[in-house]
């Protein structure tokens, strides 16, 4: 998988499936990834597909990593759409973490999406997830991208209201 050899990757999964060997969720995880690194979205999504038509256990990282996919593919509906998904399934007692939560602000911002990219800063807040920096500075970006002065102004009080230092980066 690390050396970006997509199609060895499914040979082996092919194999063990031949074998009669279950993948577990590092399998999916690894084969995730290495479409992901490829920029194989549309793969990636059939590997997710197959992981919960087969009942593979979901965990945050599986999710994550799909929606960063299709974040970095800038197909932010689709990573909103798989955002929902881990969301809806509260019995998995799986929930998005600040990396989920910094790749999604991300993408809504890049797509001008800043009253999104608020509501998922406030549903991190409320999970007792704490904004760093990266998540501050998107944001920020958001705010110039969208020529929203008085927002960014708020953010970036927030920010150091919460003890963050502004970076060469802010």
């Amino acid at each position: 998988g690390r050396a970006g050899q997509l199609d060895k990757c499914f040979e082996l999964y092919d194999h063990m499936l031949a074998k009669n060997i279950e993948p577990s969720q590092v399998t999916y995880g690894i084969l995730l990834d290495c479409c992901i690194n490829e920029k194989q979205v549309d793969k990636a999504a059939e590997v997710f597909d197959t992981m919960t038509k087969v009942g593979c256990v979901m965990n945050t990282v599986l999710y994550t990593t799909l929606i960063k996919g299709f974040a970095r593919a800038e197909q932010v509906d689709q990573a909103m759409k798989v955002y929902e998904q881990m969301r809806s399934d509260p019995a998995s007692g799986v929930t998005p973490d600040l990396i989920t939560f910094s790749i999604l602000i991300k993408a809504n911002c890049d797509a001008g999406r800043m009253e999104t990219s608020l509501q998922l800063l406030e549903t991190m807040l409320d999970l007792q997830l704490v904004p760093d920096e990266v998540v501050f500075n998107n944001l920020l970006s958001g705010c110039v991208r969208t020529l929203d002065a008085g927002l960014g102004r708020r953010l970036y009080n927030n920010m150091v209201q919460g003890g963050l230092r502004p970076s060469n980066a802010t």
